[in-house]
């Protein structure tokens, strides 16, 4: 997780509403970041598995998402209109996927819950559920403290922001994708060369 760095993606998806929406918001967020980190640490091995989905096809999924919001951020998609009737639901859709989940509760995160759940002992991962909330909290922390700092910036600022911040989740996009596709590539092939 990386509270620090998505915080500044969240002030700007939830740059149109008012300000005593955005802290309603963040609360949102973190809801459903824990809910996908609690969720991942007690049954998130059996639900990747009932799927036959792997961490690395979840990874690469996962950048193409985080990569299309880039593009529309980089292009300008949010344009005057958008942000004077702001839609709260697409707001609110937008904070489960892609920003709860692959931008901060990431496929890594995910992999580090399972990790964590599957070498404890007894039938309640306790240090998974721990680590958990305390990601969760450190996040909440940030979330709040951009929305704080985020008041004093001018629109034309916002704007540059969210252009910038455009490019970067596209980089982390593009990662995402290249690790993902990496790892599916190098697991075939050992494979199909032992045929």
């Amino acid at each position: 997780m990386n509270p620090v760095g998505t915080a500044p993606i969240f002030q700007n998806m939830v740059s149109p509403l008012p300000r005593a929406r955005q802290r309603h918001a963040a609360l949102i967020a973190c809801l459903f970041i824990a809910a996908i980190l609690f969720g991942s640490a007690i049954a998130g091995s059996a639900v990747l598995h009932v799927f036959g989905v792997s961490i690395d096809a979840f990874r690469a999924a996962g950048g193409v998402i985080i990569g299309a919001m880039g593009y529309n951020m980089l292009r300008g998609a949010k344009s005057e209109e958008h942000e004077r009737l702001a839609d709260e639901v697409a707001i609110r859709e937008n904070l489960l996927i892609p920003f709860a989940m692959p931008l901060v509760a990431g496929p890594g995160t995910i992999t580090t819950m399972i990790t964590l759940a599957t070498n404890g002992t007894g039938p309640v991962p306790w240090v998974a559920l721990v680590a958990a909330g305390a990601g969760v909290v450190a996040t909440g922390l940030c979330l709040l403290a951009v929305l704080e700092a985020g008041k004093y910036f001018s629109r034309d600022l916002q704007r540059i922001f969210t252009r910038f911040m455009g490019l970067i989740l596209m980089a982390m996009g593009m990662q995402f994708l290249l690790m993902g596709a990496a790892a599916v590539v190098g697991s075939a092939i050992p494979e199909s060369a032992a045929n």
